[in-house]
């Protein structure tokens, strides 16, 4: 009976509330953030908070470092209580803080990574052209569709994310990614069933992002990682990642390649996993059906509900 760690993607925009909790409360999650605020110079408050008159550059910095130094230190507060996974495993930048968790990444390592900026979402080059601009788009589709048939046959149009089923497996959702133009044109003839994102500008784990991954792959190849101490999940394939070049992989191929919730459940449930905690803010997460029990531990209050849950399902814990 496993305990699997599950951390969400920054694709989408989190309320705080729930972290600022954490942060007023525990000391592990303050200092959490005040080692991200020291490797990466962004101001503590920035990180917690994601507010305050910050230029662009910067709130665009402190999204996912936020998000990262959040799960991390949320991840070592469950730790503290007894909570230690027997696996991790994320969508997206969640992938990489669980490479973390799991042992084959150092923490300020990541941090680094992140505040160079590359895997952030990079303003088109294309400017001027809207045939041109790149958006993204959710798409509910009935429960037994693939979300890849939307895609097949389509230039500029990519399945970016397989979230699976709603949790009452009526809907299947998924992220497109590509050209706003044929995303919008696919949204008509769909009547619908395809909603594009407005304020969106890249995207997200498609081919379009290539450029991005070039540059990103020279720091990745300079970074060290080490096999990984714990069972690591990947949401890019249904795959354990048990060597240090294979994670080193992911986190290069993360910025192209599309994610899956399913893949990464479906790897956990094979592994045993019998609960599931959804570690920090995960607005994308909290609706989705999954193999085995979730709690969502965002705000404080979850952390009584984590700890009745291995009870209730009778969790092994590690020592």
């Amino acid at each position: 009976m496993a305990l699997a760690s599950i951390f969400g993607t920054n694709q989408f925009r989190y309320e705080p509330g729930g972290v600022i909790e954490f942060y007023d409360q525990y000391a592990a999650v303050r200092e959490s953030f005040a080692q991200a605020s020291a490797w990466t110079g962004l101001d503590v408050e920035a990180l917690v908070r994601q507010n305050g008159d910050y230029d662009d550059e910067v709130r665009r910095l402190a999204v996912p470092v936020g998000l990262a130094a959040a799960q991390l230190g949320i991840q070592d507060l469950l730790a503290e209580k007894g909570l230690r996974p027997h696996m991790a495993g994320g969508m997206s930048l969640g992938g990489m803080v669980a490479s973390c968790i799991a042992g084959a990444c150092e923490r300020r390592e990541l941090m680094g990574l992140l505040m160079r900026g590359e895997l952030r979402p990079l303003q088109p080059q294309t400017e001027g052209e809207p045939e041109r601009e790149e958006a993204l788009a959710s798409a509910y589709l009935g429960p037994d569709d693939n979300p890849a048939d939307l895609c097949a046959d389509r230039d500029g149009v990519y399945l970016s994310c397989d979230f699976g089923w709603d949790k009452d497996r009526r809907v299947r959702i998924a992220m497109l990614s590509g050209y706003r133009v044929a995303l919008e044109k696919l949204s008509a003839e769909t009547g619908g069933l395809v909603s594009v994102t407005e304020g969106t500008d890249v995207a997200e784990h498609s081919p379009l992002r290539a450029g991005a991954q070039e540059v990103t792959r020279g720091h990745i190849t300079a970074m060290p990682f080490t096999d990984p101490t714990l069972t690591l999940c990947s949401s890019l394939e249904q795959k354990t990642l048990t060597r240090a070049d294979e994670v080193r992989e992911m986190f290069t191929n993360n910025v192209v390649a599309p994610i899956s919730l399913v893949h990464l459940t479906q790897e956990m449930e094979r592994h045993g996993a019998r609960l599931g905690l959804i570690v920090g803010p995960s607005p994308s997460l909290d609706a989705m059906h999954y193999p085995f029990p979730v709690v969502i531990v965002d705000s404080p209050g979850a952390l009584s509900r984590a700890v009745a849950a291995v009870f209730e399902h009778g969790i092994s814990l590690r020592r």
